[in-house]
């Protein structure tokens, strides 16, 4: 049961990766673009979006073999964020990550048994849980797993499974290997981006 949480409102989480690949090539972007306005922000953004997309792609493999869901799922729960920050002197840093809410406890494997009992499995290397006081139900074009909060029939509280970027540091080889990949991604883009602004590409 530690892997399910109930929707008292449905709590984001956010998963602070690799700042500092941005950061270490910070200031020769902004040297190169000085001249351009917004160019550095154009050039890291991109670059950091394409690292981002590679390190969900590097992601989803392990993470779906640990977790019960799909890996499809996995991909539309996951949102990268990332954001400048200038701070009093004058210096730009970058927050950079992902974020993604607790999944529908739905989306993993679960099931109803032949004493309408719901049961379900978060980790594929753990045991199926029977939930004893949850049931399933349609609520407002959304099916989903509920248990009610007192003896009475309402109010209901929604379960969720862990949101993406909890599953993601979990396991530290996984970790190891996202931060990787969007390390290698992102210098890879990084020059060609700057190429793009200085010759006036996407503008």
């Amino acid at each position: 049961m530690s892997d399910i949480v109930r929707s008292e409102g449905q709590h984001s989480t956010y998963a602070g990766l690799t700042v500092d690949i941005a950061e270490d090539s910070l200031d020769r972007v902004t040297k190169l673009l000085a001249g351009i306005s917004g160019g550095v922000y154009k050039a890291v953004g991109s670059a950091l979006n394409r690292a981002a997309a590679a390190g969900k792609t590097a992601a989803k493999q392990p993470v779906t073999r640990e977790y019960s869901i799909s890996q499809s799922e996995f991909l539309s729960q996951t949102r990268n964020i990332n954001h400048f920050v200038r701070d009093t002197g004058g210096g730009l840093s970058v927050v950079f990550g992902f974020r993604g809410n607790v999944i529908p406890l739905m989306k993993f494997n679960t099931r109803v048994n032949n004493s309408e009992q719901v049961v379900t499995q978060v980790k594929r290397s753990g045991a199926a849980a029977t939930l004893d006081r949850a049931f399933t139900a349609q609520m407002g074009g959304h099916r989903g797993v509920y248990e009610r909060v007192g003896v009475k029939r309402f109010p209901v509280e929604e379960l969720y499974g862990p949101a993406t970027p909890q599953m993601m540091y979990s396991n530290e080889e996984v970790m190891d290997e996202i931060e990787d990949k969007m390390a290698e991604t992102y210098e890879k883009r990084i020059d060609h981006e700057i190429l793009r602004i200085l010759n006036g590409w996407g503008r």
